[in-house]
C-alpha cells in the first residue's frame, strides 16, 4: 500500500509541477502580451503625436504661406504708380458730349479748328487770329472752358488711383470670403474691443464624472476659474445693453463658443463656417441688445445656451454646453420688486429665490467611449446612430447650483410658490440639450394634467400681441389671455420660459419622457417632484 500511495502521491505532484509550470508560462505569456500591447500603444501614441506635429507643422507653414501672400499683395498694391495716363484719357470721351451739347445748329462746329492750331503758320492769319479772338471771345472761351474742364474734373479722380496708406489691410472682398480662407487660427484678434461689464476665460476639461444613476461617463466641457469645474459648463448671466467678454483658451484641440439663440457679428458668433475654430486664444465679444416695452422687433432677454461648434454632434454629446441667461434692463416704466426680477424689460416679476432651469439630456455611451470620441477607431465612428440608454434632468434653482469640483448638476425637486401668494411666482427656465423630442406634463398628487405653467417666451423672443400692426405690443397675459398649460412638446436646442402657479399648497410633479425621434416611442421616462407653499 505504501507503494501504491507513494505512486499516487508522485504522480499528484508530478501533475501539480506541471501545473505550475503552466501557470508559470501563462503568466509570462500574458506578461509578454501585455508588453507587446502595450509596445503597439505606445508606438501608436508615438505615431499620432508625430501625425499632428506634421498637422501642426502644416498649419503652421500653409498659414505662413498666406501670410506672405498677403504682404505681398498689400506691397503690390502700395507700389502701384499714382500718375498713370488712364486716368488723364478717361474723361477724353465725357469731352465730345459737352461740345455737343451746347450746339443747337450746325453753326457751332466752325468751333472745332480753334481747338487746333493749324492756322498759326501765317502771321497774317495771326493777326486775324488776334483781331478775330479780341471780337469774339465767346467761342473761343466756351471751348476752352469745355477743354479745360474735363481735365479739372479729372484731376479729383487721381487719388482714388492709389488708395491712402493703410486703407486696404486685406484681400477679402466679405466676411465670408475673411473666414473661408481662416478655418483653423492660432490667435486671431477681437477687432474694436471695448471694456467688459463681464469677462470669463473659458478652458476645457476632460473627466470621467458620476450620473445620479451611479453611472460614470467621460465628459467634455467648459470651465472657469472662478467656478467648479463639472457638467453642464458654467452658468454665464449677462445683462442686455451691456458688453460681454469670453476668453476661451482651447488646452485640448481646436474649438470654439456658438451662442446659441444670440446675434452677434460673424467673427464673434462661433460658426464654423461663419467665423474660425480657436487653436490658441481668442476672445468673443458681443453686446445683448437691450429691450424696448411694447415692441417685439428689440431685445435679448431670456434663456439661451453656449456650446462648442466642431464637430458639433460630438462635442455637445460630450457635454460641451452650458446655460446662458440675459437679464433685461430696468425701465422706469417697469419698476422691479425687492427679491424678484423682470422675465424682460415689460414682463412679468419673478422669484429670485425658486428661479430653476432644466434640461434633459440623453447618453449614448458608444459616443463616449475613446475611441469614437477622438475618431482613431481606424473605422467609421458611427456617429450617425444615436442610441441612448441613459436619461437625465440636468439643472436645479439658479440660486444654489451644488458647490465642489467634478459634479454633475442634475434637478431631483423644484420648489413653487403658491398663486395670489406673498412672493412672485417661480420662472423654470427650460434648454433642451437632447436629441430626441421630449414632452413635458404637469401634474397633481393623483396623476392628473393641471394647468399651473404659463408660458412667456420662446429661444429669448417673448409672447406678444402683435394684432395691432403699428401700436404697441403687449404681453399676452397684458392682453387678457396668458398661455396657460399642461403640457409641453419640443426638440432639440430649444428653450421655454414658463412661470408655475399651483393654485393651492401640496404636492405636484413634472414628468418628462423621451421619444425616439422616428417611432415615436417613448424611450424614457423621469419624474421630478414640485412641492408648492
Amino acid at each position: 500500500m505504501s507503494i501504491f500511495s507513494r505512486g499516487r502521491s508522485e504522480r499528484r505532484s508530478d501533475r501539480d509541477s506541471r501545473r505550475s509550470v503552466r501557470a508559470v508560462e501563462r503568466q509570462q505569456e500574458l506578461a509578454a502580451r501585455r508588453r507587446r500591447e502595450e509596445e503597439r500603444r505606445r508606438e501608436k501614441e508615438r505615431r499620432r503625436e508625430a501625425e499632428r506635429r506634421r498637422e501642426a507643422e502644416r498649419r503652421e507653414a500653409a498659414e505662413r504661406k498666406r501670410e506672405e501672400e498677403r504682404r505681398r499683395e498689400a506691397e503690390r498694391r502700395r507700389q502701384r504708380p499714382t500718375p498713370s495716363p488712364k486716368p488723364t484719357r478717361k474723361p477724353s470721351p465725357t469731352a465730345k458730349p459737352t461740345t455737343r451739347k451746347p450746339s443747337p445748329s450746325p453753326r457751332p462746329t466752325t468751333v472745332k479748328p480753334s481747338a487746333t492750331a493749324k492756322p498759326t503758320p501765317s502771321s497774317s492769319a495771326t493777326a486775324s487770329d488776334k483781331a478775330s479772338a479780341t471780337a469774339k471771345p465767346t467761342p473761343s472761351s466756351a471751348t476752352a472752358t469745355a477743354t479745360a474742364t474735363p481735365s479739372e474734373s479729372a484731376e479729383p479722380t487721381e487719388p482714388p488711383a492709389q488708395a491712402p496708406e493703410g486703407t486696404l489691410s486685406h484681400r477679402f472682398r466679405s466676411q465670408v470670403d475673411f473666414s473661408s480662407d481662416q478655418l483653423e487660427v492660432n490667435d486671431p484678434v477681437t477687432e474694436f474691443p471695448q471694456t467688459p461689464a463681464l469677462a470669463v476665460e473659458l478652458d476645457f476639461h476632460s473627466r470621467d464624472l458620476r450620473m445620479d444613476d451611479g453611472a460614470e461617463f467621460e465628459m467634455w466641457s467648459f470651465e472657469d476659474e472662478r467656478y467648479e469645474r463639472g457638467f453642464p459648463a458654467p452658468l454665464l448671466r449677462l445683462e442686455e445693453g451691456k458688453v460681454f467678454h469670453a476668453t476661451v483658451r482651447p488646452s485640448k484641440g481646436p474649438h470654439t463658443i456658438h451662442w446659441h439663440g444670440m446675434e452677434p457679428d460673424p467673427r464673434n458668433d462661433g460658426v464654423g463656417h461663419t467665423s474660425f475654430e480657436v487653436d490658441g486664444r481668442y476672445t468673443y465679444q458681443f453686446q445683448p441688445e437691450a429691450g424696448r416695452p411694447g415692441d417685439a422687433n428689440y431685445g435679448a432677454a431670456g434663456t439661451y445656451f453656449y456650446h462648442c461648434h466642431v464637430n458639433t454632434p460630438l462635442h455637445v454629446q460630450m457635454g460641451m454646453f452650458g446655460p446662458l441667461v440675459i437679464d433685461p434692463v430696468v425701465h422706469p416704466a417697469y419698476p422691479v420688486s425687492p427679491g424678484s426680477r423682470r422675465a424682460f424689460v415689460d414682463g412679468p416679476e419673478y422669484d429670485i429665490d425658486t428661479e430653476a432651469l432644466l434640461s434633459p439630456y440623453s447618453l449614448d455611451p458608444r459616443w463616449h467611449e475613446m475611441n469614437h470620441a477622438e475618431g482613431l477607431s481606424g473605422e467609421d465612428a458611427g456617429l450617425n446612430r444615436f442610441e441612448p440608454t441613459h436619461f437625465y434632468v440636468l439643472g436645479g434653482e439658479l440660486a444654489r447650483r451644488p458647490a465642489g469640483r467634478e459634479r454633475v448638476w442634475s434637478l431631483s425637486h423644484l420648489r413653487a410658490n403658491v398663486d395670489g401668494g406673498p412672493r412672485k411666482p417661480t420662472l423654470l427656465r427650460t434648454v433642451n440639450g437632447n436629441y430626441l423630442p421630449n414632452t413635458i406634463y404637469f401634474t397633481d398628487a393623483t396623476g392628473a394634467e393641471v394647468k399651473i405653467a404659463e408660458l412667456i417666451s420662446h429661444d429669448g423672443r417673448p409672447f406678444r400681441d402683435t394684432s395691432m400692426p403699428g401700436q404697441p405690443s403687449p404681453t399676452c397675459a397684458q392682453s387678457g389671455y396668458p398661455l396657460h398649460t399642461s403640457r409641453l412638446a419640443y426638440g432639440a436646442a430649444e428653450r421655454y420660459d414658463m412661470l408655475l402657479h399651483p393654485k393651492t399648497p401640496g404636492q405636484y410633479f413634472l414628468r418628462i419622457e423621451w421619444e425616439d425621434w422616428i417611432t415615436g416611442r417613448i424611450m424614457a421616462t423621469r419624474t421630478i417632484p414640485i412641492t408648492a407653499s
